[in-house]
């Protein structure tokens, strides 16, 4: 689950700073709900959301399935908003589609004319409300039909693929949720919490299915095996535990702030000891085997060896250390006065 940065962009042909509407308290993109549609004294407003896609950028972020069904942009519909003075706008069913965003945009700066200020020159929109192709892809990554008679509830949108795209290619601005239908029609808005809603249940987020962390035996290819100067007489499948999506994985930010760098199944500090903070997928039970081994090299049976079978892996953490001596302390003003005073007594006693 991610949490976003959230703005919301109207036009009502004014400054660079619309308010909004003005039944809540004044402000773009710091109030508690986010709006979108059109109410007609206000004009349309448009919604736009960003998440910091690189949190998931790691071999753990193995999602379910990357053509879809796999990670869902929720908001929680707060129900439909009527701007004032009162215009007597009809209610009607609204289709929200969801766009990539193209352009950087900063949620403190971000207007209905400008995306974000650089240096203190303001970076604007390629038109007002954000150009299409220039600002927003105009495909429609997805939709969601709320009906005049719909009450609170939260909808989701499937931006699977553009959230694979976002991991492949590091060009992430977010998204742009508009009604896609009729967005110049006077209406009612639609009200969704924002992050800043003081609820933390409605706020936005990211909802991310991931593949289930395993470890677990996986089978080598059959060979003949060796025990001492024998071998075996066919080939023969053993295995050996594998982590799969991320399980008994070693812990990189505690091993950063020690000072670690990472080995294959363990840690060492820059004195070049050890200090093993990582978990590793190990057996946790087996099965014997008998194998026939020949000895002689005359393909005849001249004894038998045992050999295992994994039947069960888990993730161990690993506890050894390796404990250097400490260099002593240096010895304290006090210290050196009082071994002087003892050398000199015991001079005089000699």
């Amino acid at each position: 689950v991610l949490s976003p940065k959230t703005c919301e962009l109207h036009d009502d042909n004014g400054g660079d700073c619309p308010p909004a509407p003005s039944s809540v308290p004044d402000g773009t993109c710091r109030h508690e709900h986010l709006y979108v549609g059109n109410s007609g004294w206000d004009g349309p407003a448009r919604i736009l959301l960003d998440f910091d896609s690189t949190t998931f950028a790691s071999d753990i972020t193995i999602l379910q399935n990357i053509t879809g069904n796999s990670v869902y942009l929720a908001m929680h519909y707060e129900g439909p908003e009527i701007a004032k003075p009162f215009n007597d706008p009809r209610q009607m069913d609204r289709e929200l589609a969801i766009h990539k965003v193209l352009k950087k945009w900063n949620e403190m700066d971000a207007t209905n004319k400008v995306a974000y200020v650089a240096g203190g020159q303001k970076q604007r929109w390629a038109q007002n409300m954000m150009g299409e192709l220039e600002d927003y892809d105009p495909e429609e990554v997805a939709t969601d039909k709320i009906t005049e008679s719909e009450g609170k509830h939260v909808v989701y949108w499937d931006i699977t693929k553009l959230f694979v795209e976002w991991l492949e290619n590091k060009n992430d601005h977010g998204v742009l949720i508009k009604d896609s239908l009729h967005e110049s029609v006077q209406g009612y808005f639609l009200k969704f919490a924002s992050l800043q809603n003081p609820d933390p249940t409605k706020r936005p987020y990211l909802w991310v299915c991931q593949k289930k962390p395993k470890c677990e035996p996986v089978d080598l290819p059959p060979k003949q095996y060796l025990d001492g100067i024998c071998i075996s007489t066919t080939n023969v499948t053993l295995n050996a535990c594998e982590s799969k999506n991320g399980a008994c994985s070693s812990s990189d930010e505690e091993a950063a702030h020690y000072g670690y760098f990472s080995g294959v199944t363990a840690l060492w500090d820059q004195y070049h000891v050890l200090r093993t903070f990582c978990k590793c997928c190990t057996d946790a039970g087996h099965d014997e085997v008998q194998v026939p081994m020949d000895c002689n090299g005359d393909g005849v049976v001249d004894k038998t060896s045992v050999f295992y079978y994994i039947t069960k892996c888990e993730c161990q953490r690993c506890e050894e250390f390796a404990h250097s001596r400490k260099k002593r302390s240096t010895p304290s003003k006090t210290r050196l006065l009082l071994r002087s005073a003892l050398k000199s007594m015991l001079r005089k006693v000699d």
